[in-house]
C-alpha cells in the first residue's frame, strides 16, 4: 500500500483459545497490526459475553445524497445513520448469536435519549471471503490490510445474497466505497472512521470518533 511494513510477529499472544476467522484470513498481514489492534480481535466474544466499546464519535456526517441511500435502505435493517452530529456518544456491541456464524456488530448512536441503532454481520462466505451482511442477505465484500499497523477494511463489491448465491449490485447502486479504519492511540483507546465515496456523487458519508473497551 506505499507504506512501510511493520511486523509486530510473537506480539498476539496465545491462551488457548480458538483465534478469530479474521487472522486466518488476513495471514501474515496479521503480524503488522498493532499488538493492542491484535488483542482486540484475535478472538470473538462469546455467545454468554459480548464485548462492549464506549466512546464519542467527534463527526458524523452525511450528505444529501447519502440522506438519500439511508432512506432507501430502511427497508433493509437500517444499515446507515441519516444524521449529522458532532461528538456523539456511541456504544458498540460485538455479539455472538446461537448457532449462527460470524460476529454481529451493534452500533447505537446517542444523537438523542433514543438511540439510533446500526447492526450488521461480519462473517465468511462459502468462497472463504470476509462480507458484510445488513438485512435480507445485503451486504458488501471486504479486503482487509494493515498499514502502519491499523486495520483496514476497504469494499471490494456490495451484493445480493440468495440461496447462498451472491448477486453484484451495480457500483453507482451503493452508496460508495467503503473504508473502516481501526487506529490504537495507546492508552486502551483506539480511532474508529469510516468513510464512503460514490465515485459520481462524491463523499457520502464520513465519521469519525475515539473507543475504548468498557470495564
Amino acid at each position: 500500500m506505499g507504506a512501510k511494513a511493520i511486523d509486530f510477529r510473537g506480539h498476539s499472544g496465545e491462551d488457548g483459545e480458538k483465534d478469530s476467522a479474521l487472522k486466518t484470513l488476513m495471514g501474515s498481514d496479521w503480524y503488522r497490526l498493532h499488538p493492542a489492534v491484535q488483542a482486540r480481535f484475535l478472538h470473538e466474544p462469546k455467545v454468554s459475553e459480548p464485548i462492549l466499546y464506549e466512546g464519542v464519535m467527534e463527526k458524523v456526517h452525511c450528505s444529501k445524497a447519502g440522506w438519500l441511500f439511508a432512506q432507501a435502505t430502511r427497508l433493509i435493517g437500517n444499515p446507515l445513520a441519516p444524521h449529522r452530529g458532532r461528538n456523539v456518544p456511541m456504544q458498540v456491541h460485538l455479539i455472538k448469536r446461537p448457532g449462527q456464524s460470524g460476529v454481529y456488530w451493534q452500533r447505537s448512536y446517542f444523537f438523542d435519549k433514543t438511540p439510533f441503532v446500526v447492526t450488521s454481520a461480519k462473517r465468511e462466505n462459502a468462497r472463504h471471503q470476509l462480507c458484510e451482511y445488513v438485512g435480507f442477505g445485503f451486504g458488501m465484500r471486504l479486503r482487509t490490510y494493515a498499514r502502519n499497523g491499523a486495520l483496514h477494511f476497504v469494499s471490494e463489491r456490495f451484493f445480493w445474497e440468495i440461496a447462498g448465491v451472491q448477486i453484484p449490485l451495480p457500483h453507482w447502486l451503493s452508496p460508495g466505497r467503503t473504508h473502516v479504519s481501526h487506529t490504537d492511540l495507546g492508552h486502551g483507546t483506539f480511532r474508529f472512521t469510516i468513510a464512503m465515496d460514490h465515485a459520481l456523487l462524491g463523499r457520502t458519508f464520513y465519521q469519525t470518533g475515539v473507543f475504548h473497551k468498557a470495564s
